[in-house]
C-alpha cells in the first residue's frame, strides 16, 4: 500500500473514533434562573428529556464553584447564590456527569427579586391515613390552583423532607403540557421512606426561565415495619414455645407454623399489656422438625404483619413428647434411590470380581493338572518296560466231578498243554 493510502486510512480512522466520541458524550443541559427570597438566586441546571445524572456542577467561568449528588438518576439540580455571587458581571455554566456544558447567563437580580412564587399546590396521598407496610405503593395526586392569568405548570415535583433540610427529591420530575395535576407512585423499601412529602410546580416565564411554587402542605407517612419476633424453647413450668414481639405493639394476634407448611399450627391473641404467647409444643412431630413464629397488629382497615422468627429445631422430650424419625419428602426419597443404586453398583462389582476370581482359579488348576499329567507320562516313558505274560498251571488238586477223574496238571506244566479242558467238559455243568 502506498503511502498515500496509508495516510488516508489513517485519516478516516480518526474521524470515526472523533465522531463516535463526540456522539458518546450527552448533550449539554440548559441553566436558567429563578427567585427565591430576598437578594438570593436560584440556578436550575436541567439535562434534556430523556438524559440525567447524579452528579451536576456549577461553573463561574471555568471554575467549579459547586456541586449536587443525587442518590438516583434526577433530571435536574438547584444551585444557590449569594452575596457577590449574584452580581451581573459573574457568567455561570453547568454540566451534568460528563456532558456537555451549558451556555453561560449572567445573574439579573433586579428582575428576579421582583417576581413573587406562585402559590403552593394541594397534595394528597393513597392511602389517606399515610400509614403502610414496606413493600406497598403510595400514591401522591399534586394539583396546582387555578390561576388563568399566568401560564400553566411545565412540571411538578414531589420531595421528601427530614428537619433542618430544604427536601429531597423521591421521584423523576413529572413534565406536563397544559394540565394542572400530577400522580406520583412511590413504591416504600422500610423505614427509611417515612417523613415529610410536599410538592411543587414549576412555571416557565419569558424573563426569568423556571420559577419555582412555593411548597404544599406537608403530609405524614409513616411506614410500619414491625421487628422480628423471637422463638424459643421455655422449660418453664413445662414445655413451650415462646414467641415474642416488640413491646410497642401490645395484645397483638401470635401464629406458629412448621417450617414449610404455609398455614399455621396455632394461633393465639396476647393478653392485654403483654406482647408475647405461649404454645404448648405438639404432641406428635417429626425428629428435627423445626418451627417459627409470626405476629400481627390492626393497621387502619387492615392488618400489619412481621416477617418470620428466626426457625428453632425441636429435641425429643423423653416421657413428655413423641418424636418420630421423618421419612418423607423429596430428600428422603433422594436419600433411598441413591442408597439402593450404590447398593446394586457394589453387588454387580463385588459379582463380576468374583466371576474373575473364579475364571482365575480354575485356569491356574487346569494348567497345573495338565502340567502334572504331562510329568507322569515323560516318567512313563522314559522307562524300559518288560511284562512277562506267561500263564502257569494252577494246582487245584483231584477233585472228583461227576464221576470222572481228571489229572491235575503240574505247576510247570504250561495251561496251553491242555487246552480249554475245563470249558470243553460237560460233565462239570
Amino acid at each position: 500500500m502506498s503511502f498515500c493510502g496509508c495516510f488516508l486510512t489513517a485519516l478516516i480512522i480518526l474521524k470515526l473514533h472523533f465522531s463516535a466520541s463526540e456522539h458518546s458524550v450527552p448533550p449539554a443541559p440548559i441553566l436558567t434562573q429563578t427567585a427565591v427570597r430576598g437578594s438570593s438566586l436560584e440556578l436550575i441546571c436541567q439535562a434534556p428529556q430523556g438524559y440525567g445524572g447524579l452528579v451536576f456542577k456549577l461553573f463561574k467561568i471555568r471554575q467549579q464553584v459547586d456541586t449536587v449528588e443525587h442518590l438516583t438518576e434526577q433530571q435536574s439540580a438547584h444551585f444557590m447564590l449569594t452575596g457577590k455571587d449574584t452580581e451581573k458581571e459573574n457568567l455561570y455554566c453547568c454540566q451534568y456527569e460528563n456532558s456537555m456544558y451549558s451556555s453561560y447567563i449572567q445573574p439579573e437580580p433586579n428582575d428576579v427579586v421582583s417576581v413573587s412564587p406562585p402559590p403552593s399546590p394541594h397534595l394528597k396521598v393513597e392511602p389517606s391515613s399515610g400509614h403502610v407496610m414496606p413493600g406497598e405503593t403510595l400514591s401522591f395526586h399534586c394539583q396546582a390552583p387555578p390561576d388563568h392569568q399566568k401560564q400553566p405548570p411545565k412540571a411538578f415535583l414531589l420531595l421528601r423532607r427530614a428537619v433542618g433540610t430544604p427536601g429531597s427529591m423521591v421521584a423523576p420530575a413529572k413534565l406536563v403540557s397544559q394540565s394542572q395535576e400530577a400522580r406520583f407512585n412511590v413504591k416504600t423499601m422500610g423505614r427509611e421512606d417515612s417523613g415529610e412529602y410536599i410538592c411543587l410546580y414549576q412555571l416557565k416565564l419569558p424573563k426569568t426561565g423556571q420559577l419555582n411554587s412555593t411548597a404544599s402542605q406537608p403530609v405524614h407517612i409513616t411506614v410500619i415495619e414491625l421487628p422480628v419476633p423471637t422463638l424459643s424453647l421455655s422449660r418453664n413450668e413445662g414445655h413451650f414455645l415462646e414467641c415474642m414481639g416488640s413491646p410497642s405493639y401490645l395484645q397483638g394476634f401470635f401464629s406458629l407454623f412448621r417450617v414449610g407448611v404455609l398455614s399455621p399450627e396455632a394461633t393465639h391473641q396476647a393478653s392485654l399489656m403483654q406482647y408475647s404467647v405461649s404454645f404448648p409444643i405438639p404432641t406428635y412431630y417429626e425428629r428435627g422438625a423445626q418451627y417459627q413464629c409470626q405476629y400481627s397488629v390492626p393497621l387502619g382497615n387492615s392488618r400489619a404483619y412481621s416477617k418470620m422468627s428466626t426457625p428453632v429445631p425441636l429435641p425429643c422430650i423423653t416421657g413428655y413428647h413423641s418424636c418420630t424419625q421423618a421419612s418423607t419428602g423429596s430428600t428422603d426419597m433422594a436419600l433411598i434411590v441413591g442408597s439402593v443404586s450404590a447398593g446394586v453398583l457394589f453387588l454387580m462389582v463385588v459379582s463380576l470380581l468374583g466371576f474373575i476370581v473364579h475364571r482365575h482359579i480354575k485356569n491356574t488348576s487346569e494348567r497345573r493338572r495338565q502340567r502334572e499329567q504331562e510329568k507322569f507320562w515323560q516318567r512313563v516313558h522314559s522307562k524300559d518296560h518288560i511284562v512277562d505274560l506267561t500263564l502257569q498251571r494252577v494246582d487245584i488238586g483231584s477233585e472228583d466231578i461227576g464221576g470222572t477223574l481228571r489229572g491235575r496238571p503240574t505247576d510247570s506244566e504250561p495251561i496251553y498243554d491242555s487246552p480249554m479242558t475245563t470249558f470243553m467238559d460237560p460233565s462239570i455243568y
